[in-house]
């Protein structure tokens, strides 16, 4: 491989540019050298232009505005790194110039959980140019980052390719970041920051879908009654050489007003400056308990498992630092509170920073109000902490058990309390957080900082294989519960294995007919609109049975997920809105419905599903309320033959978007009806393709919307594609015969898809080519199809 670089630095600056030129444009490697803008890089949109102008095996990438030094041979080395296939981005480790003083400045190594936004790379970064644009690509299926494209980039790489730490130091660097480590540590926490982190919570949920991470919102409650407890609440405070402020600590404890009993557990870890005595001043108080462990290698996290295993510890154990203050006498009742009145495992505060004499210092109040309900368990795994104080329901915490180490095991118990379990948010300051001299993190080595960071993004990488697959297990568990207490869905279900199927060759096609007597209610059914009217809508949330339990999701309008007792296929979903409404989707077309319904479906049931929809004159049981179904792909015909069926699409239309996808419009005449298709990566239909496309289509009297049938699902690499089978009639002439010439077949979105449902056995048996080809004649619009 010819071992030609792109170079892009960060800065028209004078000194910048000259200590880039030095690198020989033309000369050597480097063949193209190019500026952009500081802020651009972290935009999609700058990832483009990256893109774009590279013409070269190797991208390097100077992310600061400041003059470089590169070591002897830097660049070649880094591009021997990346020689190897499996690797896609190199960093390396470098010197630092900080004010006139040049140091080593080791960094550490890439592994799955380095997912958090400040991961230190240096600012010298090289990509294989055919890596970099395949990540680039799937910056297209994202929303348009503004302050996020580097990170989305990088996280994209990690999915396709090695992200390569060279031991090696290359290059100095300019510092000009002089806090301490104590004053960078709550950056991310920055109110200032918001409008970033939010983002970067998009871009990196994004990435815990691709990698099978991501993890539906959490529901699962606790008992707030069981067990036998003697006090409600215990704060554990843990507790070493802390002579100067423990007795500040022990006084905020005693001072909480609550209207149950508590008491606070000190683990003394073998102080040797007086805290042991200063504690030992409240030894009457029977509220004060002071443990001394007999052991001499516990942290900060096997103090907290002393604690929590002490007969006095209460329902709840509740977090205090040894340096830190509660902010009021209502802490504790507040705390317990939300224990009692949201069920939940675990309760994070919010807090305020302060100097030693309780004066506010930047960036002020933290209170993590980017969490949210739905997918705060998932950004846990981007960020450095969750807040404080934390409270947790100690019989679960005496399960999960604290990590025995003094950095981290705080962050370890809020990714695994989050993984199963509804966490409580308090907002209002509730704690002190005081940064002085004697903090263990005030001003720590790079070593340090090194270490810390390695051992929590071990966590993170523990965190994700922990919860890969975890959501379709959840899912199975879900079926295995509905089943175990709904005989009529298990039997029915159970019925599918023994199902009669035939297979019919319509011009190349796979159509498979199934003998299915259980959808005799819906093939069978009356929909004229008195019928309708006369009957409680099976859909409505009031009028489910009552051993059918669903899964609400929010796709922009409320939904729930059931299994459908009536199944055609092995895991059949109805998807139906909370809303009363009829089941019109065209008018829907804005909310990008079909796309969002479908990632709902995947985070709980996984990637091989699909979405589809009945039109209300083309399939669908109950007209007079909004829903979707799904079922599994592979057991779909036409998604099945669908790399051959394609081969036949003309591509009629396309339209560009703001994030560089591209949504495309086919004809697809390869198949027994006709298709209309539209693709992007993104999962976004372009509106005005979409409407160009069914206002083309006739539109019955009385009737809101054209009639077809649609399925939604994601293909090759990603791709979402979303067909719609245009319909003229509900039902064949073959439905309304009598006597011999009548066939009972009722086309919904599943029989125009190649599986041909009849609930009884004669017309199963006597179904045949002929009758398959009129039947999809009859019901299938053939209008302004090429």
């Amino acid at each position: 491989m010819d071992k030609d670089i792109t170079f892009f630095a960060v800065s028209d600056n004078e000194a910048v540019n000259s200590s880039v030129k030095g690198i020989s444009e033309g000369c050597g490697p480097v063949k193209h050298i190019y500026n952009v803008e500081i802020n651009e890089i972290n935009t999609s949109e700058g990832i483009r232009r990256i893109c774009s102008l590279a013409d070269t095996d190797f991208v390097l990438l100077y992310t600061k505005p400041y003059p470089l030094n590169l070591g002897y041979k830097a660049i070649e080395r880094m591009t021997d790194y990346l020689t190897p296939e499996c690797a896609g981005m190199a960093y390396a480790d470098h010197y630092i110039l900080k004010e006139g003083v040049c140091a080593p400045h080791p960094v550490i190594d890439y592994q799955e959980g380095s997912v958090r936004d400040d991961f230190d790379f240096g600012s010298l970064i090289m990509f294989r140019t055919d890596v970099l644009r395949r990540a680039a690509e799937s910056l297209k299926a994202q929303k348009e980052y503004y302050y996020s494209g580097l990170y989305a980039l990088r996280l994209a790489v990690s999915r396709i390719a090695r992200i390569v730490h060279i031991r090696e130091f290359l290059y100095t660097e300019v510092e000009d970041d002089l806090r301490k480590s104590g004053e960078k540590q709550f950056d991310y926490v920055d109110p200032r920051n918001r409008n970033v982190q939010i983002e970067r919570e998009e871009a990196f949920t994004f990435h815990l879908r691709e990698i099978g991470a991501y993890l539906p919102q959490r529901t699962r409650l606790i008992d707030t009654e069981e067990g036998d407890f003697s006090c409600e609440a215990s704060v554990i405070i843990p507790v070493r050489n802390r002579v100067r402020t423990i007795d500040d600590a022990i006084k905020s404890v005693l001072e909480q007003e609550t209207d149950f009993k508590f008491n606070v557990i000190i683990i003394d870890n073998h102080s040797t400056d007086g805290t042991t005595e200063c504690i030992d001043r409240y030894k009457d108080n029977e509220k004060v308990v002071h443990i001394v462990p007999e052991r001499t290698d516990l942290g900060i996290g096997g103090c907290w498992n002393m604690g929590i295993d002490h007969p006095a510890c209460g329902r709840y154990a509740v977090q205090l630092d040894s340096d830190d203050l509660y902010s009021s006498p209502k802490t504790l009742q507040t705390i317990v509170y939300k224990f009692r009145t949201e069920k939940c495992a675990m309760v994070i505060g919010s807090y305020r920073m302060t100097n030693f004499g309780l004066e506010t210092l930047p960036p002020g109040v933290i209170d993590h109000k980017e969490w949210t309900d739905g997918n705060g368990h998932n950004n846990a795994l981007r960020i450095n902490g969750l807040g404080a104080p934390r409270a947790f329901y100690t019989p679960l915490l005496r399960e999960i058990r604290v990590p025995n180490t003094s950095y981290g095991e705080d962050y370890a118990l809020g990714m695994a309390f989050s993984r199963n379990y509804k966490i409580g948010r308090i907002y209002d300051v509730v704690y002190l957080c005081r940064r002085w001299e004697g903090n263990s993190d005030a001003a720590l080595s790079i070593e340090k900082i090194n270490l810390n960071n390695a051992y929590k993004d071990s966590l993170r990488t523990l965190e994700i294989n922990m919860r890969r697959g975890l959501a379709e297990r959840e899912a199975d568990e879900f079926t295995a519960t509905q089943f175990e207490k709904w005989e009529l869905c298990r039997k029915n279900h159970e019925a599918l294995k023994g199902i009669k199927t035939k297979c019919v060759n319509i011009g190349g096609n796979t159509i498979n007919v199934q003998f299915n007597p259980a959808r005799a209610v819906s093939t069978m059914a009356k929909l004229d609109k008195s019928s309708i009217d006369a009957r409680p809508c099976f859909l409505c949330t009031n009028n489910k049975p009552e051993e059918q339990d669903s899964i609400s999701i929010d796709a922009g309008m409320r939904f729930s997920i059931r299994i459908n007792p009536y199944p055609i296929l092995p895991g059949h979903l109805t998807i139906s809105s909370e809303e009363h409404i009829p089941q019109t989707l065209a008018d829907k077309a804005e909310m990008q419905l079909p796309m969002k319904i479908l990632q709902k479906v995947e985070d709980y049931f996984g990637q091989g599903y699909t979405i589809f929809y009945n039109g209300a004159k083309c399939g669908a049981s109950a007209p007079d309320h909004f829903h979707f179904q799904a079922a599994r792909k592979m057991d779909i015909p036409f998604i099945a033959q669908w790399n051959e069926i394609f081969k036949s699409a003309i591509e009629d239309d396309t339209a560009g978007m703001q994030s560089g996808d591209v949504c495309k419009a086919y004809s697809v005449n390869g198949f027994a009806c006709p298709i209309k298709v539209f693709t992007s990566l993104s999962g976004d239909i372009d509106t005005a393709l979409l409407f160009r496309y069914l206002d083309s289509l006739p539109v019955h009297e009385g009737e809101p919307e054209p009639r077809y049938n649609m399925f939604a699902w994601r293909g090759d690499e990603g791709r979402f594609i979303c067909a719609y089978f245009p319909r003229e009639a509900h039902r064949p002439s073959c439905y309304f015969a009598e006597g011999e010439e009548q066939i009972l077949v009722s086309p919904g979105a599943l029989d125009m898809a190649g599986l041909i449902v009849t609930p009884r056995e004669e017309d199963f048996r006597k179904i045949n080519e002929a009758d398959i080809t009129r039947i999809y004649k009859e019901v299938s619009s053939w209008k302004n199809h090429i």
